[in-house]
């Protein structure tokens, strides 16, 4: 019995690293993305989109990996919650990645004569949106439901921030002698906002995994006074 038990936390172990190493790949390519974006290094953008599939191999193999777990194990209670949230949260990193192909894109578009950098409120989202996603991370790794409430916090910041830069630059859009680079950067905007909201579902996630409560339909206030 012992034997198996140790199987068992080998696996569950093997499994949090592989998802943690997921985890920290994406967060990488957020990165590599949002500098190549600011230098508008065309052939550094070509290199985070080839190693989009890098993270389209992670989700795939670890969705096989908790299949198997589950049909060898029957895993119940904890261990049971432990795999379903594997499952989520894998989904959501690669949606980031998704994502962050979209973001690569604004650098095609970009203004050579105005700087993504310039535009303030777009780097504060995109730190904003990168530390989500690291604390997201965090809270699964330490299994810690405060860096997951941290989370909803700073989501919070991100939507006031995000509503007034993509209304302002839709507005600039219209008649603007800079129309395609306000839309291009109003995009960008948009594509950090569901990187965000993808963070903020691991969160979620989170909670779900470590107390066995599910958060996702409560809204900000109910989040932010739960114990």
């Amino acid at each position: 019995m012992e034997h198996t038990y140790k199987k068992l936390d080998l696996a569950l172990s093997v499994l949090r690293t592989k998802l943690i190493e997921m985890g920290n790949l994406v967060i990488g390519q957020i990165e590599r993305a949002l500098a190549c974006l600011s230098e508008h290094d065309i052939p550094g953008i070509r290199l985070v989109i080839e190693q989009d599939i890098n993270v389209n191999r992670m989700d795939i193999e670890l969705e096989e990996m908790c299949l198997e777990f589950m049909a060898l194990h029957q895993p119940v209670a904890g261990d049971l919650r432990f795999i379903a949230s594997v499952m989520k949260i894998t989904t959501e990193l690669e949606r980031i990645g998704d994502r962050v192909v979209d973001v690569c894109g604004a650098v095609h578009s970009r203004d050579d004569g105005d700087s993504t950098d310039s535009h303030s409120e777009i780097s504060q989202m995109a730190a904003l949106a990168i530390a989500m996603v690291h604390d997201s991370m965090a809270a699964f790794s330490e299994a810690d439901t405060s860096l997951a409430k941290a989370v909803f916090n700073k989501d919070r910041e991100f939507d006031a921030l995000h509503s007034g830069v993509f209304s302002r630059l839709m507005s600039s859009a219209k008649g603007s002698e800079n129309a395609a680079h306000a839309t291009a950067l109003a995009f960008l905007s948009k594509d950090l906002n569901e990187i965000s909201e993808h963070a903020t579902n691991i969160a979620e996630v989170v909670m779900f995994m470590v107390d066995g409560k599910e958060i996702t339909h409560m809204d900000l206030h109910e989040r932010r006074t739960m114990r």
